[in-house]
């Protein structure tokens, strides 16, 4: 029975490109789909860690707006997963482990549930006990989670719990907003044609990390 996903998060949640701004930030592409996968798994009631040996704003963000929890800037990962199952309860053949290239092996190896992206690294793919039809970014976690349920029988059962859930499916904080007339309409132009601001209108004005949820 799986307990456990662990996520790599270059090229496995990520098309494994990386955009560096003049200070060092990253920004990253995440598929929605893949979203929906971490959800899912969630739902079935599995433990969900994103690790990753780089330490990035976005991928925390990310695990955090999905309820996942985190490990950045992991140097060996193996010994650190090793550490987070036993503190967990779990065994490694509680653990599946989506990954895309060598650092993984190690931990890869010794899962339960092995699993390698499309266009993972040759030494990946062959010691995966699955290898998605999709890349890395492009919903293979998502691929890889209803094979996982598929596998424990529970796909169809995760599927109408996450479907029935009361708080619905919003993704970090509920905003809205609607559309009003211009206050130009109303009050004519401002100086030099510009249009006035309506009353209340808003004007714009490295080391290793974990989380865990409590």
């Amino acid at each position: 029975m799986i307990r456990a996903l662990i996520l790599d998060v270059d090229g496995v949640l990520t098309d494994g490109g990386l955009i560096l701004d003049g200070t060092g930030r990253d920004a990253k592409r995440f598929h929605a789909r893949d979203g929906v996968g971490v959800k899912l798994a969630l739902t079935a009631g599995w433990r969900v860690l994103f690790l990753t040996a780089r330490s990035s704003e976005a991928a925390r963000a990310r695990a955090e707006e999905l309820g996942a929890e985190w490990a950045m800037g992991i140097a060996h990962k193996e010994s650190h997963l090793e550490a987070w199952l036993r503190e967990a309860g779990l065994a490694w053949e509680d653990a599946a482990y989506v990954a895309d290239d060598l650092l993984d092996l190690g931990a890869l190896r010794r899962v339960g549930w092995p699993i390698a992206v499309a266009d993972a690294a040759r030494e990946v793919r062959e010691a995966a006990r699955y290898v998605t039809a999709l890349p890395g970014g492009n919903g293979a976690v998502r691929e890889a989670v209803e094979w996982l349920l598929e596998r424990d029988g529970i796909r169809e059962r995760t599927i109408a719990a996450f479907l029935a859930r009361r708080e619905g499916f919003a993704v970090g904080k509920s905003r809205s907003g609607r559309s009003g007339p211009r206050k130009e309409a109303i009050d004519g132009p401002g100086p030099r044609g510009e249009t006035k601001p309506s009353a209340g209108e808003p004007t714009e004005s490295p080391r290793e990390e974990t989380r865990k949820n409590r």
